[in-house]
């Protein structure tokens, strides 16, 4: 008996113990680093010789990442400026001003690049992107703010660029009713609604004319959501939480009055609201002083009709017709999202993720395959790369490159203290200067300082 109240003491104290552990933070989130790149950049069919400066620095609470191209056509000596051309302009040198880290300070703002960013658990927004390529790179605002522990607020908005209307705007009010208690597990409970919001009637002027990729959210493209979820356990190794998601992405006007004109384009498919369920597990581990930490996440997924889980991503930001196009036909079914990530010794950073919707070779909906690498200087080398690719039919094209993807992948060797070699490498599928969509390629190598502060 003496035995078994001891082992319920110590477990209780090791609860409370976990309890009054900080979150997990990366080895990743507080480098600083200041650098500049000589190097050859080949963009299409055109050689570029210049610097880019990437300098990235956090101090408390505030992160600054910066990158400053200034590259020279190799043949007429041109400074090429299309990087600075439409939207915010010479503002896409930011890459990143951010204060707090989500999740883990009741104020966190972040302006620059959105790559990575989702609302809530993800149903609507996940792996959104607003900088599918270096010239399309949008300066955006991400936010999430906590008022005396119960009452929240996430905001994305895609570009500070307020030329013309709205873009693409999500809220996420959110209410933790019970964070000021001590009771366990309902304390953690939190309730959310979801609004997002599109409004974009962008258009380009190119060598073919006019062109545009937002015909259908011109007039408005919207979509509402509510969640819940919790944290099951947490102490000084393991954190789980479940959460519950429904989202419903409201019938585009524009779209479907497409699809009632143009029936043939459709193969006689029908369109409307459409409406989607999710409930997951997540899951975090640390081994002691975050020598390991894993994290994972299962989902089982629902979709109706005329519904893509997590339908704002990085595809939405490339061609929004075709990704709002994609909905018309889609049937009603279901699959699952996993996400497996782990950091090792504070070297290595690893993440895979996958949407797959069951029987994927008899449907008609696409996988989701996206992979994330960061590493730290392992023997001179450190390397950096992210790949996305959707609208898989069969999981075996996953690393064939072409209009279904997104990569880029830098490999740098240092030299010594102040310099290193690399080359940096970036694939999209984005439209071009004559107004048409196809692949876009830059490959840099590059010898330039790097120091570490």
């Amino acid at each position: 008996m003496k035995t078994t109240i001891r082992i319920v003491l110590l477990a209780i104290i090791f609860v409370q113990f976990g309890y009054a552990q900080d979150e997990f933070e990366s080895s990743f989130d507080k480098e600083n680093t200041l650098a500049a790149n000589l190097g050859v950049t080949t963009i299409g069919e055109q050689t570029f010789i210049g610097f880019r400066v990437q300098p990235e620095f956090s101090i408390g609470k505030f992160g600054l990442g910066l990158d400053v191209p200034l590259l020279f056509n190799a043949e007429n000596g041109e400074l090429r400026t299309e990087e600075f051309n439409n939207g915010v302009g010479v503002l896409r040198m930011v890459r990143y001003l951010r204060y707090g880290q989500k999740k883990k300070d009741a104020v966190y703002v972040k302006l620059g690049d959105m790559t990575g960013e989702q609302l809530g658990f993800g149903s609507l927004v996940g792996n959104y992107s607003n900088a599918i390529s270096f010239e399309r790179r949008k300066v955006g605002i991400s936010a999430d703010l906590i008022f005396k522990k119960t009452i929240g607020l996430e905001a994305i908005y895609s570009d500070v660029n307020f030329d013309g209307t709205q873009k693409l705007l999500a809220l996420r009010p959110y209410y933790k009713p019970l964070a000021k208690t001590s009771i366990p597990i309902l304390k953690t409970l939190e309730l959310g609604v979801s609004y997002v919001s599109d409004k974009d009637n962008f258009e380009e002027d190119t060598e073919a004319g006019v062109t545009s990729t937002t015909t259908f959210t011109r007039d408005g493209n919207s979509a509402v959501g509510v969640d819940v979820g919790v944290t099951l356990l947490k102490n000084a190794l393991l954190k789980l939480t479940w959460d519950a998601q429904y989202a419903k992405l409201h019938e585009n006007d524009a779209l479907a009055d497409n699809v009632v004109n143009n029936p043939t384009n459709y193969n006689g498919t029908t369109y409307d609201d459409g409406s989607g369920f999710a409930t997951g597990v997540e899951a975090q581990f640390r081994f002691v002083a975050n020598v390991f930490h894993l994290n994972a996440r299962i989902e089982r997924q629902w979709y109706g009709e005329n519904y893509i889980p997590q339908f704002f991503n990085f595809a939405y930001e490339i061609n929004k017709d075709a990704r709002l196009t994609e909905l018309v036909g889609a049937e009603k079914s279901q699959g699952i999202y996993g996400r497996l990530g782990s950091e090792i010794l504070g070297l290595v950073k690893i993440e895979g993720e996958l949407i797959l919707p069951d029987d994927l070779e008899n449907s008609n909906r696409g996988a989701i395959v996206g992979l994330n690498l960061q590493t730290k200087e392992i023997a001179n080398f450190r390397a950096r790369g992210k790949y996305v690719k959707g609208q898989l039919s069969d999981l075996g094209d996953t690393f064939k490159f072409d209009s279904r993807a997104l990569a880029n992948i830098l490999v740098t060797y240092r030299i010594n203290k102040f310099l290193e070699a690399g080359v940096d490498y970036q694939w999209t599928y984005a439209e071009k200067e004559d107004g048409t969509f196809g692949t876009v390629n830059q490959v840099r190598p590059y010898v330039g300082v790097n120091i570490k502060i």
